[in-house]
């Protein structure tokens, strides 16, 4: 789900209601922001950029003391708690009443962060091999360049091994399958 500007900062963009989902919590920044932006914005003269007044926010932000960043902090934190509370208690039909495809996403990413539902398989055996390389990947090179090396690899193994790492797909496939059969009908 995209994160949503406070309309205290564009107050000229509207946001209409999409769904009944919670929008992503804000960060303690973002808390601040929305608090001060009108303040600190009345205390400068009237044309003044709004690039201007978040470089003044910002400043102000950094130089808050902690026990005023805790404020933030907190509210932030319940704001989390509340968003997490709803995909801990929200039903898994939404996956299917929701229409809009990044909703959609959205609800399935987290109710597999939750452990909610089971993490889809990979596609293939090379999928499964690369993604168990990710973590062996030469820190000094790009993303790109590992994924280059992993495919080599993956080229270089044995007939065996590419036909277990295929066996092994199918099985979590079928496994996932099976408890989403379970979860959604229950």
């Amino acid at each position: 789900m995209l994160r949503r500007i406070p309309t205290v900062i564009c107050p000229h963009i509207h946001h209409s209601p999409l769904s009944s989902l919670p929008k992503k919590p804000s960060n303690p920044y973002i808390h601040y922001v929305s608090e001060n932006f009108p303040v600190v914005k009345s205390k400068l003269p009237p044309n003044t950029p709004g690039k201007d007044i978040m470089r003044s926010v910002a400043e102000s932000w950094k130089s808050l003391p902690a026990a005023r960043k805790a404020v933030y902090e907190r509210k932030a934190l319940a704001e989390a708690q509340q968003y997490d509370n709803f995909f801990k208690t929200a039903s898994l039909h939404l996956l299917f009443e929701t229409e809009d495809k990044k909703e959609k996403k959205h609800l399935k990413k987290r109710f597999e962060e939750l452990g909610r539902l089971p993490k889809k398989p990979p596609l293939s055996g090379y999928n499964l091999y690369v993604s168990r390389q990710k973590g062996q990947g030469n820190p000094q090179l790009s993303a790109p360049e590992n994924l280059k090396i992993f495919a080599q690899n993956y080229k270089n193994l044995g007939e065996m091994e590419k036909t277990r790492l295929n066996k092994e797909v199918q099985i979590m496939k079928e496994s996932y399958e099976k408890r989403m059969h379970q979860l959604l009908n229950p």
